[in-house]
């Protein structure tokens, strides 16, 4: 299977890439230079090497008409939707050439190799033959000119909307990559405003690895993939700032195979989502909360498991869930069916399993 779609590639980029054009065109005039071959074809009009002059003739004539279609007919209308006026052009084209043959073949040549000419009995030749000769040939090498230039146009199309499908994508995942959920800044920000006042010493902290997490944040995660110890201290030092500002809050973070996943390449910011949901919805004023976060290795797939403790009673109200349906989204674009994602709502805890291969 490899085999054949290796020559395949090979046969279509032969037909369309500039590497080739060389070749190509040696096809053409090989193809129509064996055809004027005497005795090729079975077919002799002149005794000795006269049939050689009036090989050299037509090829000079077909030639440039077989360039003409593919460098000024097939772009200027054939690739302009004028079908009609292509088809129509290339017709009269061929019929002129087919009379200007008729007319070197039955006159002016008839007239200087009158008699180098071979006898009825000798020749195979008569008007009806050398018009379906002409035709033949001409007309395989105008349809082989265009099919190579039609290729050539999928081709550059084919390579233009994948182009842009890939730019398309790549600015949706930035776009999904580089949302900061503005309410935890917003906290935070709320936060040491108190703070200065109250505990300066406690504010500095805040606004120190505050500073440590937006510069991961919007430096960091520039590149299209970051290391997982990477990602583990910039989640770190996003629950540390939730503990400072909660008092009745605390969180683990447990790598079950350390030496296998910390040089793991993954996506930026991909479990953030979930993280910031199991924040938002694991604040408890009655009672404290937690969060566990737990990365293991399991048959060449990361398997990140996100638990947080639920409060009795809401402490905020659940809306449409934008931040979810991003990060779905995300994953979507990045591994297509290749993830698993299970969500689990139970009475006392929100849990949530997400696998990526890696």
């Amino acid at each position: 299977m490899k085999d054949n779609s290796s020559r395949q590639h090979w046969f279509v980029d032969f037909l369309v890439e500039d590497n080739y054009r060389i070749y190509r065109h040696l096809l053409i005039w090989i193809y129509i230079i064996l055809t004027e071959i005497p005795n090729f074809n079975g077919t002799k009009k002149y005794a000795g090497n006269y049939d050689l002059f009036y090989g050299a003739t037509k090829l000079l004539l077909f030639i440039p008409m077989v360039y003409m279609n593919m460098y000024i007919l097939v772009p200027k209308l054939l690739f302009k939707d004028r079908y009609f006026v292509y088809l129509f052009t290339i017709l009269m084209m061929i019929l002129i050439m087919i009379s200007i043959m008729q007319v070197l073949s039955n006159g002016i040549f008839d007239y200087f190799f009158k008699t180098y000419r071979l006898t009825n009995d000798q020749e195979n030749y008569g008007p009806l033959a050398t018009i379906i000769d002409n035709l033949n040939i001409l007309g395989i090498a105008v349809i082989a000119s265009t099919s190579i230039k039609l290729l050539q146009r999928w081709k550059k199309d084919s390579t233009r909307i994948n182009d842009l499908e890939k730019n398309t994508l790549q600015i949706e995942l930035r776009e999904l990559k580089n949302q900061i959920n503005p309410h935890f800044l917003f906290n935070m920000l709320n936060n040491v405003n108190v703070l200065i006042s109250k505990d300066p010493q406690k504010a500095s902290t805040v606004i120190k690895k505050l500073s440590q997490f937006l510069r991961y944040q919007l430096y960091e995660t520039r590149g299209q993939t970051v290391s997982l110890q990477s990602e583990i201290e910039f989640l770190r030092d996003f629950l540390a700032l939730e503990k400072i500002r909660r008092d009745e809050f605390s969180f683990e973070i447990t790598n079950e195979q350390p030496t296998d996943l910390l040089d793991t390449s993954i996506p930026p910011g991909l479990f953030l989502t979930f993280v910031e949901n199991a924040v938002k919805h694991s604040a408890d004023t009655e009672a404290p909360s937690s969060i566990s976060l737990c990365f293991k290795n399991i048959g060449k797939r990361l398997i990140f498991t996100c638990v947080n403790t639920k409060p009795n009673e809401p402490f905020f109200i659940r809306t449409g869930g934008l931040g979810l349906a991003n990060i779905i989204r995300r994953l979507d674009l990045l591994y297509g069916k290749s993830y698993k994602l299970d969500i689990d709502n139970g009475d006392d805890l929100y849990k949530v399993i997400l696998s990526i291969p890696i």
